[in-house]
């Protein structure tokens, strides 16, 4: 693992008195908990939740986000996504390069999958980050080094300390460890602008 970026303890106490975690987490659970239950092609709520929690806003067309959620609801039916599946049908709504919506979208449907984040990719990890004309061979790469490094992060000491701090605020929460420490740097990056 590259050299990592560390929270510092009075960090960690001002992330978790944020009232943005608590919100985070209470979006996260209702998606998760819905998206099974619902036709989330056609649910606004769901919708709008989902694109609250993970910044799906400005940064994309009505229309790729109504293809977006579309592919979510006939992928959940799968139980073999891969983090290249999405992205390759990402990509051919737009011709971009989504890391982040493809991971997003894995995730939701297992949450296994880490979640790619520009900001932890260089600031946390030292990664360099993709670019729009990188061939899918080298983002899918790019994502595996990511996972392994943010795998790596929630099982080093500083993510155990992470992960703890989220537990004592949020002791019933029952979310996997990765995204727990996720919403941490996230909101570590906030603090800093």
């Amino acid at each position: 693992m590259n050299k990592i970026q560390e929270i510092r303890p009075e960090d960690i106490k001002k992330i978790m008195a944020s009232d943005q975690i608590a919100d985070a987490l209470r979006k996260y659970k209702y998606v998760i908990g819905a998206l099974y239950h619902q036709e989330v092609s056609a649910d606004y709520t769901f919708q709008k939740a989902y694109s609250d929690l993970y910044n799906l806003g400005d940064n994309y067309s009505e229309e790729f986000k109504t293809k977006f959620f579309f592919t979510l609801e006939e992928l959940k039916k799968k139980s073999d996504i891969s983090f290249r599946d999405a992205f390759e049908i990402l990509q051919s709504f737009e011709d971009r390069n989504e890391m982040t919506a493809a991971s997003i979208l894995v995730h939701t449907i297992n949450p296994r999958f880490a979640i790619w984040d520009d900001h932890a990719a260089k600031d946390f990890f030292g990664m360099e980050l993709t670019k729009e004309d990188d061939s899918v061979e080298r983002c899918c790469r790019r994502y595996e080094d990511f996972s392994d490094n943010f795998y790596a992060y929630v099982n080093a000491p500083m993510g155990a300390v992470l992960v703890k701090a989220f537990d004592e605020r949020f002791p019933n929460a029952d979310i996997p460890n990765v995204i727990k420490v996720a919403f941490m740097l996230w909101q570590f990056e906030s603090l800093k602008k």
